[in-house]
């Protein structure tokens, strides 16, 4: 388990460098801040998490397979999302 952890982890920064997760980072923070404007941010984070589990359970079933870096890359683009709003929000 440690081993595949540290093999993820260290090709992470390789791997958020590829067109597809920079296009998985880019949809999630637009729709994180979409969703952001008629939710509340823990709301808005989980919804768009599910909609990128939900991609990636088709990429499994008729894709190229459900990728754990497609999912991190959804997960960046959240945080942006949440760290954008946040220094927004704060910075009137």
């Amino acid at each position: 388990m440690y081993q595949q952890l540290h093999v993820f982890l260290s090709s992470l920064p390789t791997k958020l460098q590829e067109e597809d997760k920079i296009q998985h980072m880019k949809w999630s923070l637009g729709l994180f801040l979409g969703a952001h404007l008629f939710m509340s941010t823990a709301l808005a984070f989980g919804v768009v998490m599910c909609i990128g589990l939900l991609k990636e359970f088709w990429d499994a079933r008729f894709g190229s397979g459900f990728c754990y870096f497609d999912m991190t890359g959804n997960l960046v683009g959240c945080c942006a999302g949440i760290i954008l709003t946040s220094a927004l929000k704060y910075s009137y």
